[in-house]
């Protein structure tokens, strides 16, 4: 609190904006219904032909079996795997995850599909751009550590350090793809595009951090509107068709429309 007093005081000019944003967001956050939200996610999912109830019970059940997947920054992306695990229509062999970070999701991934083969990537470790962003800068040797033990404890996870942009050169075939790495240009652009490439017939590729209105602080690594630029121009040409899920529902993650953020789901039009 003391820190947040200080940095307020240190730039007076910023306040009277920051009081009007606590007071735009108080108002959203009075009217935001979460049960209006719930449902609306709901049909989302059943667009999608996916039971989210279900994905939500199974995801429980796992998580009181693995306390390690139970984390803080948890959101629909999870109940969303769970919910495509077990979606009968479509078998996902063969997962390719962009972004591998601390390694939980690669672990839910690997329970989830328990017969598929999971291959994630990450940049390496040396370099500066991993070791300066997520918090890393004074403690990325032990993070590793940390990551790499949780990935060694499921057999069909495969790691690997990679830059995604190196993915032009495969041509292996994935039937699901979690887009989860620098969300601006022009990476994600072209993660998003490889992706494509790399995709099966009925395959899904998902973004992760998707935002429909420009960033007041846009990056090249958490905040951007990119993605949502990406595939809005490959919908345009008929190459791809996409829904949009919320990504929180809590409401203080999602009662801003200018602040929400989505997850993508991505069919790639075949000719």
């Amino acid at each position: 609190m003391i820190k947040k007093f200080i940095k307020a005081i240190s730039k007076p000019y910023l306040i009277p904006e920051k009081i009007i944003n606590t007071i735009r967001f108080n108002s959203l956050r009075k009217k935001y219904n979460l049960r209006t939200y719930e449902n609306d996610q709901n049909l989302k999912f059943d667009q999608l032909g996916l039971d989210r109830e279900k994905g939500i019970f199974k995801l429980k059940q796992l998580k009181k079996q693995n306390p390690v997947l139970i984390r803080a920054m948890s959101s629909e992306h999870e109940t969303l795997f769970s919910s495509i695990s077990l979606f009968k229509k479509k078998e996902y062999l063969n997962i390719l995850e962009i972004g591998t970070h601390d390694g939980i999701n690669s672990y839910l991934l690997s329970l989830l599909f328990e017969n598929s083969k999971i291959k994630t990537i990450d940049l390496e470790s040396k370099d500066y751009e991993f070791q300066n962003s997520y918090n890393r800068e004074k403690n990325y040797i032990n993070f590793i550590k940390q990551r790499d033990e949780i990935i060694k404890e499921r057999k069909n996870i495969f790691f690997k350090e990679q830059n995604s942009l190196s993915l032009i050169n495969t041509n292996e075939k994935y039937d699901l793809i979690w887009v989860d790495g620098s969300h601006g240009y022009p990476t994600v652009c072209i993660d998003i595009i490889n992706s494509l490439k790399l995709i099966t017939n009925n395959g899904l590729i998902l973004c992760d951090d998707v935002f429909t209105n420009k960033p007041k602080n846009q990056d090249k690594t958490y905040s951007s509107i990119a993605t949502f630029e990406t595939i809005t121009a490959l919908k345009k040409e008929k190459l791809i068709n996409f829904h949009l899920i919320y990504k929180r529902l809590e409401v203080k993650n999602n009662c801003d429309p200018s602040k929400r953020k989505f997850i993508a789901v991505i069919n790639k039009n075949f000719f």
